[in-house]
């Protein structure tokens, strides 16, 4: 199949390798060209706009870093819109909110073009190992005909009506996984401080129903002090805020999110943006 990618940051990138690996026809594009000269070299063409990029493309993947980039890359003067024909599919995979997901999808429905929002649980590991997870909000007929794509880094689709239910699945998610590894971050410093062994307690998480590979690998990681960014804080923060947003659009409160949002508002000023979205237990830890 030719297939587009459309923002080449650490997933991106990531779903260009896996297409390539399996013999498909790829297309990408990008703010920088020079980021993309690595994937060119590997056999991906270039396309010097998000539109050029889709022309004639089966499914045209786009994932970017949050709703105002989605709007750009699609509606753009050169965006996908305005060049994506009748069959094929824009699987928008970022993670933006749900009221963003329906405006873009609206812009579809009105031109008679089809468009899945289906943004993804999971990183570069896992595109690597195939084991992603898929939201997918859009027609039955148009995620069938993705997942040919989609088969070759991911292990499972969900699929909901709308692309509103799409994003709002994937909040959900991140919002968890932040208050995770902030529940993980302050058992951590707890234990510390009273001079208990982190890694034993990361043990008898391992052994009890607590059990998860995210405090397994992200305690870990803390203990040695690894930060190498999968997910960094920066967009963990801004998923805590498109949840926040979205919760005020439909009149409720989010208390235990809103002290995330303090507390990686605060990793992210204090220069840890860039790191992974678990170097917000250091924030825990220089105030214990």
């Amino acid at each position: 199949m030719k297939v587009s990618v459309i923002g080449l940051g650490i997933m991106g990138s990531a779903v260009v390798r896996k297409l390539l690996h399996a013999e498909h026809n790829v297309v990408i594009n990008t703010r920088s060209k020079q980021k993309a000269e690595p994937l060119v070299n590997l056999g991906a063409k270039w396309a010097d706009s998000p539109g050029e990029a889709a022309r004639g493309a089966d499914v045209v993947i786009t994932m970017v870093k949050d709703p105002q980039a989605v709007r750009d890359v699609t509606l753009g003067e050169t965006g996908i819109l305005s060049s994506i024909s009748d069959q094929s599919i824009h699987a928008e995979m970022s993670t933006v909110s749900p009221q963003s997901a329906d405006d873009i999808a609206a812009h579809y429905h009105k031109a008679g073009k089809r468009f899945v929002q289906a943004p993804v649980l999971g990183s570069r590991k896992q595109i690597e190992d195939a084991t992603l997870l898929i939201m997918a909000g859009g027609e039955t007929s148009s995620i069938e005909t993705c997942q040919h794509v989609w088969q070759e880094f991911s292990k499972k689709t969900w699929h909901m009506e709308s692309a509103s239910q799409a994003a709002a699945m994937k909040l959900s998610c991140n919002m968890l996984i932040a208050q995770m590894i902030l529940g993980l971050g302050q058992s951590l410093v707890f234990a510390h401080d009273y001079g208990v062994s982190q890694s034993m307690l990361l043990e008898v998480l391992e052994q009890s129903a607590l059990s998860s590979p995210m405090y397994k690998s992200k305690g870990q990681a803390f203990i040695t002090g690894n930060f190498q960014p999968n997910f960094t804080v920066a967009n963990m923060l801004k998923d805590i805020n498109l949840a926040q947003e979205a919760a005020a659009q439909i009149n409720i409160q989010l208390a235990p999110n809103s002290l995330a949002q303090d507390l990686f508002n605060l990793a992210a000023k204090n220069g840890l943006a860039g790191e992974d979205y678990s170097a917000v237990i250091k924030v825990i830890a220089e105030g214990s």
